[in-house]
């Protein structure tokens, strides 16, 4: 894992059952509890990415859809003759 050159120190309270964990994880890896915390956070933080980017990311052709469905929920309808004058109603042609 990279980090910046630069870090920033913080400071946080924890319960005493947390870092008891802390320190066995840390322990076992033979690391430091600032580095087994900055991984925990780096996962927190990846995992929440992946999952707005799983969740949110759509498409073009989804998010059309969405918007036709969502339309068609608040009863919106578009003109029966659309597919045939697709030009006049896009451009405004004859």
């Amino acid at each position: 894992m990279v980090y910046v050159l630069f870090m920033l120190r913080t400071q946080i309270y924890l319960p005493s059952e947390h870092l008891r964990e802390l320190k066995t994880i840390a322990w076992t890896k033979k690391t430091t509890i600032s580095q087994v915390l900055r991984e925990m956070i780096s996962e927190k933080i990846e995992d929440k990415e992946t999952h707005k980017a799983k969740k949110g990311k759509k498409n073009t052709g989804q998010w059309l859809l969405s918007l036709a469905n969502e339309a068609e929920g608040l009863g919106f309808k578009g003109p029966k003759d659309l597919s045939s004058n697709v030009d006049k109603y896009l451009y405004g042609g004859k």
